[in-house]
């Protein structure tokens, strides 16, 4: 699949669908931890003499619970790969945009608290590595 190049009015066009998404996700991953946790406290209550956990039934229930939040997570996050542009961090709510600035490839950078795209970094530079975008142009 070829690479979607964005300008920064591309990406802010998508920052409202994306902010949703990214609450939806930070939401989903607070309810699989818990499912998780609620899993291996399940585990630790411990098993029959015919090796059958305890709480069987509910260890079962909590896994299908877990599954199917994983399953609506890697959804959303397969529409944001589709839509071009990738979450790097869910928790800080990070999505990268593929962009060009002066013929050199980039990403632009959002974070979900802020209104707008309006800072980039280099292919191997990360969070750490955003500069503003005030004073350039993508290509």
């Amino acid at each position: 699949m070829a690479v979607r190049y964005f300008t920064v009015n591309e990406a802010n066009q998508l920052v409202p669908i994306l902010r949703q998404m990214l609450q939806r996700l930070k939401a989903l991953q607070a309810e699989a931890r818990s499912k998780y946790e609620e899993m291996r406290d399940i585990r630790e209550v411990g098993y029959r003499k015919d090796g059958n956990l305890i709480m069987l039934a509910d260890y079962q229930r909590a896994k299908r619970d877990f599954d199917a939040i994983v399953a609506e997570a890697n959804q959303l996050l397969g529409e944001i790969n589709q839509m071009g542009c990738r979450v790097t961090d869910v928790e800080m709510g990070l999505v990268d945009f593929p962009a060009k600035i002066s013929g050199v490839q980039v990403y632009l950078c959002w974070q979900m608290q802020e209104p707008e795209v309006a800072y980039y970094h280099g292919l191997n530079e990360g969070y750490a590595g955003r500069r503003p975008l005030n004073h350039v142009k993508p290509s």
